[in-house]
């Protein structure tokens, strides 16, 4: 059988699946996904050597104008900035992977002092230029992350899958963070109940831009083991909800090259979702999780 080595326990683990680049296309490779029996990390291994060359530029939706990144901000990204301030109201403030700056673009109205670290070299002149935030330019975000200082609020929303050392950034995360300082994130659930049913076709799989998928159960540990405590854990908050309507749509519409097709299931996914509410938004089994964990003042 084979195996590969897991990044969290290293720990012997068997392949899971093989999955192709179904969201997006840019290859016809398949990616081998490892699923570890001891911490139940899921994993892509390897990790190709080129994964930048994955994220086209139609990747990033650069706003044409101000007015409608405040638009899409507003739209998209409200009830982002509203957890935020419901534990933390200002400070510095830290947005790892931000793109184009919707969230910080917030952010900074709100008050906070804001930095990002972002790879993409686009985004990060469109953060410096139109944002006018703080930018950090770098593919390797752990090495970023360690020569910044410490924030009150640390951020990474829908980020850590596509991370190659995800727990090395939660760690020093962890450690980054001020005394009361807050680190909060969201990501993809592997107990997600979309993910039972349709394995390797998961919208959320993501091959191989989504290089890992981490339990919840891991990420308490690990954060827990840094010093911090939990404040917030949950897989039905306004992101997983939005979430799972989008997995059922857009895995679907995944199975289809016709256009026409395709429209039909991604309508069929939407109606699925709203079936399926009792079961998605119980038992952690939303397409998502939202964490915040504190670091406890001295």
């Amino acid at each position: 059988m084979k195996t590969a080595t897991c990044l969290n326990c290293s720990h012997a683990s068997p392949l899971f699946f093989k999955a192709e680049d179904y969201n997006r296309r840019v290859s016809k490779e398949s990616f081998p996904y490892y699923r570890c029996p001891n911490c139940k990390l899921v994993f892509l291994d390897p990790v190709p050597n080129n994964l930048g060359e994955y994220y086209q530029t139609d990747y990033y939706d650069v706003p044409n104008s101000i007015s409608e990144h405040d638009a899409r901000a507003k739209n998209l990204q409200q009830w982002k900035i509203d957890l935020v301030n419901r534990f933390a109201k200002k400070g510095k403030l830290l947005e790892i992977g931000p793109a184009y700056g919707l969230f910080s673009h917030l952010a900074k109205q709100s008050g906070f002092d804001v930095t990002a670290i972002e790879m993409d070299a686009r985004c990060c002149e469109y953060l410096r230029d139109i944002v006018g935030i703080n930018v950090v330019n770098d593919m390797d975000t752990s090495a970023a992350l360690s020569r910044l200082p410490k924030f009150d609020v640390i951020v990474f929303w829908q980020v850590l899958e596509h991370l190659v050392d995800p727990m090395t950034v939660l760690d020093l995360a962890a450690e980054h963070l001020s005394p009361g300082g807050v680190l909060i994130f969201d990501t993809p659930n592997p107990n997600a109940f979309q993910f039972r049913v349709l394995g390797k076709y998961w919208t959320h799989i993501d091959a191989p831009r989504h290089v890992t998928l981490i339990p919840i159960e891991l990420v308490s540990e690990r954060l827990k083991a840094a010093g911090l405590q939990p404040e917030l854990i949950t897989s039905s908050d306004k992101s997983a909800n939005g979430f799972n309507g989008f997995g059922w749509a857009f895995s679907f519409k995944n199975f289809f090259a016709s256009e026409i097709l395709g429209s039909i299931v991604h309508l069929f996914g939407r109606v699925l979702a709203k079936i399926l509410i009792p079961i998605e938004r119980t038992g952690w089994r939303g397409s998502t999780y939202t964490v915040v964990f504190r670091r406890p003042k001295i």
